[in-house]
């Protein structure tokens, strides 16, 4: 397991919690991937996982921006969640399936590297703020 599921991860939003989870699930999945001998070709799964882990991330973020709209989120926080989205759509797209294929160990270590280091810092630097902001929208 690459990433787990920690308390200090939740926004505070049952809905958003569940979506990070399942990503959180399909990267750990991803992983197990990477743990097969060399010499076995898993291109086809990991491009499955892959693929699907990308429209997932694309469904999720587009709920998050939603909900921004829908609680009147900050202008400034929601442009930098969309950056970030963004970004993260852009890195996946330009992962190169040729060198996937080719280099499956060497190029999952690092798409797993990158989704792992980017989920944990999105979550509990970014979306924690959003969470906050909710959780206190609603206490009063």
């Amino acid at each position: 397991m690459i990433i787990k599921w920690r308390p200090e991860y939740s926004c505070y939003d049952k809905t958003i919690d569940e979506q990070h989870m399942k990503m959180i699930d399909m990267i750990n999945e991803m992983n197990e991937l990477s743990q097969y001998d060399e010499h076995i070709d898993r291109y086809d799964k990991i491009l499955e996982i892959f693929s699907g882990l990308k429209d997932y991330a694309v469904y999720h973020f587009g709920y998050e921006e939603k909900m921004f709209k829908e609680h009147d989120y900050d202008s400034f926080n929601t442009k930098l969640q969309i950056l970030e989205h963004k970004g993260f759509v852009n890195k996946i797209e330009s992962i190169d399936l040729y060198e996937l294929d080719e280099k499956q160990n060497e190029t999952i270590a690092d798409v797993l590297d990158f989704l792992s280091k980017w989920l944990d810092h999105h979550i509990l630097q970014i979306d924690k703020k959003f969470g906050e902001f909710l959780k206190e929208k609603y206490e009063k």
